[in-house]
Formats: structure tokens, C-alpha cells, sequence
């Protein structure tokens, strides 16, 4: 039995080999403790984590798709068939006990509250979940890593061969492939300590502690949820239709689960589950030839299909709409937990295809696929305990169902299911108690947002409104002496014009402190020129005066591009290009997706900020509504009468973010884009040379990626200061 050697993990091991799961435990210790000493300096050690995680995966589509074509293929078309009349219930209630589990923990997560942005100008993405299921080009499929596709695939054929002549020649050469991918795994399996403790030093010197704040309740969620499923749920479940107990069958699996939790792959355990399948089997009187290749060909189909912990996705999803304020319809809601089934199957890595797919499907932002990758470094090793217990739960009752061995004994093992459920009932009421203390998404705000630190190197005045008037009658007395620049570099200090209520361009935070995208701009140019910083406040009215009598060297504050600011002043190239939008109430936000609807409402009463060019804007876009100008739009919740404010997109989200009761819309159809820009006075020819190849530089070394991360999108920059580690933070060392 030559095979069974190759196949069997125990046999003719090493001591080494047989110590494994404790050198395992070795190897993740000592990575925590390097982690935490180092800190992230332990980041070295991630190549050597990645390429042991890629070492384990690298055989995962040759193995699945030989086991389920061998297995399959070699089994005559009534065995088949009887295998499947004996395996579609184990596999409904599996299903069934994850997403009751997923159903009461679903509870435990705070309904999404309404959105503060919309965007309907961009075209819905079709459904993709048949690219998933249907392998229209397999060779495609395997290049996307879409598993569910290879499994359809590989049981298409599978079943086909069944019924082909000749066949012994090409089995033995998957079977040949399904060995060889056994022991590749075996090989790299003995790698585990290193790669292990590469893994968890990686990842616990690079964690950051309060990255994980906003996301506590979910992380719990879904911990308790998958360990409940895996050591309490399913072995209690096995216990009650077989003549073992939940304590025995945790025992068996205790290797498949080390290897698998330590490593976080679900894949390094199916050599053990076999193992474990076969002596379970002969425990239950299970004496037949063939009981080693049905327990093969249940394992190889139980992998892609009994992956609970990527069902999962579905809490997750509930928790992104929450997390990114995007509520889910009742028709989303209904299809999510079928769709989230079907887009789970495969391997644990295909749970990302699957939440970027879910994530295209529902309209969330990109980011929330991200989010989801970041959680991972956590969450995996509850989903990988929860899909190991799956395949052996899968395994081991389908084999007794195989072979009529089941024995069903509810009643000696209702008390500890109903502890189980009325545990997670227990975790779903706590969590809805401790919402909002622990999950409320901290965004700081635009208005909690300040300026770098480095901007302290600046000398800078910012006037009063008061003395615009002085120093504006001042100035147009004034004839221009000399040139911008030369300007400038004589008097060692640059004059920026700005208004103060332009979020998030130009605008006071809750501390009273001018900031904003263009300030730190503005702070970022003078810093470059070597000179001091005088910002010159100016209204929009007067804007074009104040340039004539070149109060400031250049305008800041969202400017728009315009055609007659062209004709009139010095414009350097747009940094940003924004479509309009409307700020809106969350009620009645529906309303007002789609230009036709919004032209249909009578009596549309339209908010428009002290602008010109705003005022210009909204005679075009909508001429038969009545218009209300507001000197800002901090004034919008004192006029009830207004039922949609215009604005450009940057500048809406921003307002309506922090307001719950607000939100930023791009309605379909709406039309209009701005460009934005500096102004400067029309003869700054120089000046306006230089900063349009300054503007260029800021692209090329990053700094405009910055300040779009962190005044465009909200997201505060993180600390320069490295992460706590006890190296630094203890024993005082730097590099």
C-alpha cells in the first residue's frame, strides 16, 4: 500500500514531523514576541511569510480539480448518484446551522444610517455572479482565481467521464497529480514553524492597536461566531448522528486544526481530515474498498463548497453598510445571504473576489474591499477553524450516510445546542447594547482635520475681514511696480488671497484654524519659495477687484475656471475636476437621483450659494426654480424651504458628511463640471509659469496624493511616530 504512505500524514514521519503542530505553536509565539519587540521592523520578515503562504496555495487548483475529477470521474454513474442522494442534506443543513449563526449575530451590528453621498451619474455594474459560476474559459477562470467556476467545472467533467470507455489511463494520471500535490504539501507543511513565525511577527509588529477600535464589535462578531460554529455547533451536531462525542471528534481533528489556525490556510489540513475521516469511518463499522476513494472524492468536494468561514462575508457586508453609511434595500437585503452562498464558494482566498464582487454589486466603495483584507489579518483564523470543521463535518456524515451508518440522537445533545444558540442570542444583545460605545465609526471629520506639523516652519499672518475694505482701497491706488515673482523674492513673503467657507479647499476646523487642501498648498508653496505667508481674506464679489488691484499674488479657495476668468486673469492648470452635485435632505435624498424627476418637482425651491458663478450655474441648470442665495451654506438648515442646495461634488460631501441629515447627490442625467484652479492677476506671466510646473512637481512626488487622501476624502494622515514596540517605546532605541 505504497499510496497510503504518501497520503497518510503519519506515516513514516520524522520525529520532527510528529512534534509538528508544537513546533508550529513554537514558531507562532516567538513571532508575537519579535513582533512586539521590533515592531515594524519585523517587516522584514514578510517575504519570508508571503512566499511560504504562496508555497501552500500554489497547488491548490491542481489538487481540487484532480481530486474532483478522479473521484468523480472513476465512480460508476449509480454510485454517483447515490453519493449525491446522500450528500445534498449534509450539505443543506451545514449551510443552514452557518447562516442561522450569521442570521443572530447579524443583530449585533447597527443598522446603516442614511448616506451622505450618491452618486447616480455612474452607471450600475451588472451582476457578475455568473463570471463566478458559469466556466465560460476555465483557463480565464483559474488566471481570476475563480474557484466556484473551476469546482462547476471540474464536477461537469467529472460526471462525464463517468460514462467514458478507456478511461484508467487518464485517472491514474490525476490521481498521479492528486498524490504528487499531497506531498508537495507535505514538504512545505514541514516549513511551517518559519513560516509561522515570519507571519505573526509580521503581522503583530505592523498592527495598529487603534486601527482596530472602530471595528471591535465586528471582529468579535465574527471570532465568536466562527469558533462557536467550529468547537461547539458542528462537533455537537456530528455527536448527536454518530456514536462518538463532540470531545472525541475535537480530538481526532486536533492536527488538522493547529496546522491550519497557525498557517491560515484551510488547505494544510485536508491530509489530516482524511486521516481522520478513514479511522472515524472504520470506528463506525465502515468495512468497505471503496470507503477511502468516497472519503477522497467528499473531501476534494467538500473544500470548495463547505468554506464556512467565506460565508461570513454576508455579517461583513452588513457591517460595510454601516461602516461606509450606505443603507441596504429590502430586495438587497433578502438576496444578500443566497448571493453571498454562492459567491463564497472556493478557497479562502477567493472570500476577497467574493466581497470585491458583493462590493460592485451593492455599490459600496472600493475601500470597503480593502477594509475587508485589513480585517482579514484577525478574522481568518476563526474562518479558517470554521471551514476546516465544515469539511470534516461534510466528510464524516456523508460517508456514514454513504453507508447507512447514521444514527440520529438529537435528544442526548439538545441541551448543549440550545446552550450554543442561546450563547450567540446573549453575544447578538450585547452587542446591540454596546453599539454606540463601540462601534461608531471615529472619522474624525473634515472639521476635526489639521494641518501638518511641518508647516510650522512658516511664518504666516492671516488677515481680519475687517481691514479688506482698507487694505483693498490701499491696493487700488497702488500702480503694480514690479512683476509677481520678482515681487515676492524681494519681499520675502507671498500673499494668498481666501475665502473661509469653501470646505474642504479653504475653511476654519473646530479649533478656529485656517486649513484645507488649497491651504496646504499655499503653505507647501511658500515653504518652497523660502518666504513668509500672508493670507488676505476676499469675498466672492469682489473677487475680480481685488486681482485688478493685486491685493494678494494668487486666489485660493476651490476657483472655478470660467470663461471670462480666462479672458481677465492669469489661471494656472486645474488640480482638480469636480461634477455638480446637490446637498440634500437624507429623507427625500431618492428623489433626487435623476434629472428627470428633479425637473418634474413643482414649485423646486434651490439653494445657491453668494456666488456668481454658482448663480450663473443654477440659472442654466434649473431656470424655472426659485432660487434662494445663502451667504454659506452653514446657514442651509435655517431655510426648510430649500429643497436641494448646488454645489460641486468635493465640496458637498464634505458639508453634508458630518450632518446626518443631510447628503451629497450627483443626480443622473445633471450634467455640468467644474475645473478649479488659482487665480492670479492677468500680467503674473512669470508667476504663473512657475507654479503650473510647481503644480506638476506635487503630482510627481506624492504630496497631492496626500493632501486628496486627506482633505478630498477625509482620511486623516496617519503618525509619522512608529508603532509602539519595545524596542523603541521601552529599552529607548532608535534607528
Amino acid at each position: 500500500m505504497p499510496s497510503k504512505a504518501v497520503e497518510q500524514p503519519e506515516a513514516g514521519r520524522s520525529r520532527y514531523a510528529v512534534r509538528l503542530p508544537l513546533w508550529v505553536l513554537v514558531g507562532a509565539v516567538l513571532g508575537v514576541a519579535v513582533g512586539l519587540f521590533f515592531g515594524e521592523g519585523a517587516t522584514v520578515l514578510r517575504p519570508i511569510g508571503n512566499t511560504y503562504v504562496k508555497l501552500m496555495e500554489v497547488v491548490v487548483f491542481p489538487y481540487i480539480i484532480c481530486s474532483l475529477l478522479h473521484g468523480l470521474g472513476r465512480l460508476q454513474p449509480a454510485m454517483a448518484w447515490r453519493l449525491f442522494r446522500c450528500s445534498w442534506h449534509i450539505y443543506a443543513l451545514v449551510w443552514g446551522i452557518t447562516f442561522a449563526i450569521i442570521f443572530l449575530l447579524s443583530f449585533a451590528i447597527p443598522p446603516a444610517p442614511p448616506p451622505s453621498f450618491i452618486d447616480a451619474s455612474v452607471p450600475a455594474k451588472g451582476l457578475g455572479l455568473l463570471d463566478l459560476l458559469i466556466p465560460a474559459n476555465p483557463f480565464l477562470d483559474l488566471v481570476n482565481n475563480h474557484l466556484p467556476a473551476i469546482v462547476i467545472f471540474s464536477i461537469v467533467y467529472g460526471i462525464a467521464i463517468q460514462r467514458v470507455k478507456d478511461k484508467e489511463a487518464f485517472l491514474s494520471f490525476l490521481d498521479l497529480i492528486r498524490k504528487a500535490s499531497v506531498t508537495i504539501w507535505q514538504w512545505v507543511v514541514l516549513l511551517a514553524p518559519f513560516g509561522v513565525f515570519a507571519l505573526f511577527a509580521d503581522t503583530t509588529g505592523n498592527v495598529e492597536p487603534k486601527a482596530l477600535a472602530d471595528l471591535t464589535l465586528y471582529l468579535l462578531a465574527v471570532l465568536t461566531g466562527t469558533f462557536v460554529l467550529a468547537f461547539w455547533i458542528l462537533p455537537a451536531v456530528v455527536a448527536a448522528l454518530c456514536p462518538m462525542t463532540a470531545r472525541e471528534i475535537l480530538r481526532d481533528l486536533q492536527g488538522a486544526f493547529v496546522i491550519a489556525m497557525v498557517t491560515t490556510l484551510s488547505v494544510a489540513a485536508l491530509p489530516y481530515i482524511q486521516q481522520a475521516a478513514e479511522k472515524f469511518a472504520r470506528r463506525a463499522g465502515v468495512d468497505d474498498g471503496d470507503s477511502s476513494e468516497i472519503i477522497k472524492t467528499t473531501l476534494a468536494v467538500s473544500y470548495p463548497l463547505a468554506q464556512l468561514g467565506n460565508f461570513f462575508i454576508w455579517l461583513f457586508m452588513l457591517f460595510a453598510a454601516f461602516y461606509f453609511r450606505i443603507p441596504l434595500t429590502w430586495g438587497d437585503g433578502l438576496a444578500l445571504p443566497a448571493i453571498s452562498l454562492l459567491s463564497g464558494f472556493g478557497s479562502p482566498s477567493s472570500s476577497v473576489d467574493a466581497v470585491a464582487f458583493l462590493t460592485d454589486w451593492l455599490t459600496f466603495p472600493d475601500g470597503a474591499t480593502d477594509l475587508y483584507v485589513e480585517m482579514m489579518t484577525l478574522t481568518r483564523y476563526g474562518q479558517v477553524a470554521a471551514s476546516v470543521m465544515g469539511f470534516a463535518f461534510v466528510t464524516f456524515l456523508v460517508t456514514l450516510s454513504y453507508y447507512g451508518k447514521l444514527h440520529y440522537q438529537l435528544s442526548r445533545k439538545v441541551v448543549p445546542l440550545l446552550c450554543g444558540v442561546v450563547f450567540l442570542v446573549v453575544v447578538s444583545v450585547a452587542g446591540r447594547g454596546l453599539q454606540s460605545e463601540v462601534t461608531a465609526q471615529e472619522l474624525e471629520g473634515y472639521k476635526a482635520l489639521r494641518l501638518a506639523a511641518d508647516t510650522a516652519d512658516v511664518k504666516v499672518t492671516i488677515e481680519k475681514p475687517a481691514a479688506e475694505k482698507a487694505a483693498a482701497a490701499q491696493s487700488a491706488g497702488a500702480a503694480p511696480a514690479e512683476p509677481i515673482m520678482q515681487r515676492i523674492r524681494r519681499s520675502g513673503e507671498l500673499k494668498v488671497g481666501f475665502n473661509p467657507n469653501i470646505i474642504p479647499f479653504s475653511y476654519r476646523n473646530d479649533q478656529g484654524e485656517l486649513v484645507g487642501f488649497d491651504v496646504a498648498y499655499a503653505f507647501r508653496l511658500a515653504k518652497d519659495l523660502g518666504v513668509d505667508l500672508r493670507f488676505i481674506p476676499f469675498s466672492w464679489n469682489g473677487l475680480e477687484k481685488d486681482l485688478e488691484a493685486r491685493r494678494f499674488d494668487l486666489a485660493l479657495a476651490g476657483i472655478y475656471v470660467t470663461d471670462e476668468r480666462l479672458q481677465h486673469f492669469a489661471v494656472s492648470e486645474p488640480y482638480r475636476q469636480s461634477p455638480v452635485a446637490l446637498i440634500v435632505n437624507v429623507k427625500v435624498v431618492r428623489q433626487f437621483l435623476d434629472r428627470s424627476e428633479i425637473d418634474a418637482r413643482p414649485n423646486l425651491a434651490v439653494g445657491i450659494f453668494d456666488d456668481p458663478v454658482m448663480i450663473a450655474l443654477a440659472n442654466r441648470l434649473f431656470p424655472g426654480a426659485k432660487q434662494v442665495v445663502l451667504p454659506s451654506y452653514d446657514v442651509l438648515p435655517q431655510h426648510p424651504e430649500v429643497d436641494a442646495a448646488i454645489w460641486t461634488l468635493e465640496q458637498a460631501k464634505a458639508w453634508a458628511a458630518p450632518l446626518p441629515d443631510y447628503a451629497a447627490v450627483v443626480p443622473k442625467g445633471l450634467g455640468g463640471h467644474f475645473l478649479i484652479a488659482y487665480l492670479m492677476p492677468e500680467d503674473a506671466f512669470n508667476f504663473r509659469v512657475y507654479l503650473d510646473y510647481w503644480l506638476r512637481l506635487q503630482e510627481v512626488n506624492g504630496f497631492k496624493d496626500r493632501m486628496v487622501r486627506k482633505w478630498i476624502d477625509g482620511t486623516p494622515e496617519k503618525e509619522e511616530a512608529p508603532r509602539w514596540s519595545i524596542l523603541h517605546n521601552v529599552l529607548g532605541w532608535s534607528p
